[in-house]
């Protein structure tokens, strides 16, 4: 072989192990910056959807809560009183026009439950009498009720007749508006699951439209912890299976704005623990004890789904001013969270308010 051809080939061996190797290193520092370039975007990434999608069920949790809350009283808060100012729907448990009833948890850290109540009677709200005596019977067939408001009442609107403790919710039947001459309606009905026997007496019972079916609402709101949803529960005129409808929610916080001078507006934020104000005793004081209440101020408290590695949210989570404060567990820390809170006026309550 003569030296062209030796040169030639020395020239044509290529890469040898050294360069090999150096090459396999130069690409596995890149690739792990890549990786750790990407894994911190996609943790980023998480963190920050996580955290909007807390944002987001709070406000939608809040928003359903503030819509029902806005309308409560509408019907009922009018019909507290009949036409001879007698308190009509004192008596009646079950209707007491307690727009908003908030039943306070016994920690802080556990959720409040809210039921708040409205009718939808776009015609009629103010208590009439009965001109005949009417009994009702569940388990047989009711009497028909017979009032003085020809164009009160139609078929499907839910009524209510209320004579000193005896109350009974009933459904008006289809075609069961027939009106006289003289200006009687009479009402065919077929009263609630659960209604008690009782006859309601004329000139001294009255009846009350509560509207269609479809638009009276005695709905409570709870916050299902180990599922961590706000659920909603129609409660008349039957009771509905409960419903769960926003996830991530945690807390549900609630206080009642009292109008303790009369002048009209909030003085003092009282929660509904213990004393006339909880939800076990607030619906047997008087009507004058219940039209105090001019506002409910409401937090709802959102969770991200994403588990953080190390603790990202030490807590404690305040809400109303830092007067109530929620403790998180070890776990809990590892979680993002978001508060929202807002003041609702019971409108409906401060414009038929007498």
């Amino acid at each position: 072989m003569n030296v062209r051809s030796a040169r030639n080939s020395q020239r044509a061996r290529g890469a040898g192990l050294v360069e090999t190797l150096v090459g396999l290193a130069i690409g596995m520092l890149a690739l792990l910056v890549i990786y750790q370039v990407y894994a911190a975007s996609e943790g980023q990434k998480r963190t920050l959807i996580g955290a909007s999608d807390a944002h987001q069920n709070a406000g939608a949790a809040l928003f359903l809560l503030v819509r029902d809350v806005a309308s409560a009283g509408n019907g009922i808060a009018s019909a507290a009183k009949d036409a001879s100012g007698r308190a009509a729907l004192d008596g009646c448990t079950l209707l007491r026009p307690i727009p908003v009833l908030i039943a306070a948890a016994a920690r802080a850290t556990d959720p409040d439950a809210i039921t708040i109540f409205y009718g939808g009677s776009g015609s009629l709200a103010t208590p009439v009498p009965l001109t005949r005596d009417a009994a009702v019977a569940p388990l047989a067939t009711a009497e028909p009720y017979r009032v003085a408001a020809p164009a009160g009442f139609t078929a499907g609107d839910v009524i209510a007749a209320v004579d000193g403790t005896n109350c009974t919710v009933s459904t008006i039947d289809p075609g069961g508006v027939t009106v006289s001459a003289s200006g009687i309606a009479t009402l065919t009905h077929t009263p609630v699951s659960g209604t008690a026997d009782a006859t309601y007496r004329a000139g001294e019972a009255t009846l009350i439209n509560l509207g269609p079916a479809h638009s009276l609402a005695r709905v409570r709101y709870s916050v299902d912890v180990a599922t961590r949803a706000l659920r909603s529960q129609q409660q008349l005129p039957t009771p509905d299976p409960v419903q769960p409808v926003v996830g991530d929610i945690v807390n549900l916080k609630a206080q009642y704005g009292l109008d303790t001078d009369g002048d009209g507006s909030v003085d003092t934020w009282q929660p509904a623990s213990g004393g006339v104000w909880s939800a076990a005793t607030l619906p047997a004081q008087p009507l004058a004890m219940v039209r105090r209440i001019q506002s409910v101020r409401l937090a709802i408290v959102a969770r991200s789904p994403q588990f953080e590695r190390e603790p990202v949210t030490p807590g404690p989570l305040l809400l109303f001013d830092g007067t109530v404060s929620l403790a998180l567990t070890a776990d809990q820390q590892h979680y993002r969270y978001r508060v929202l809170e807002t003041i609702v006026p019971l409108r409906n309550a401060l414009w038929n308010a007498t």
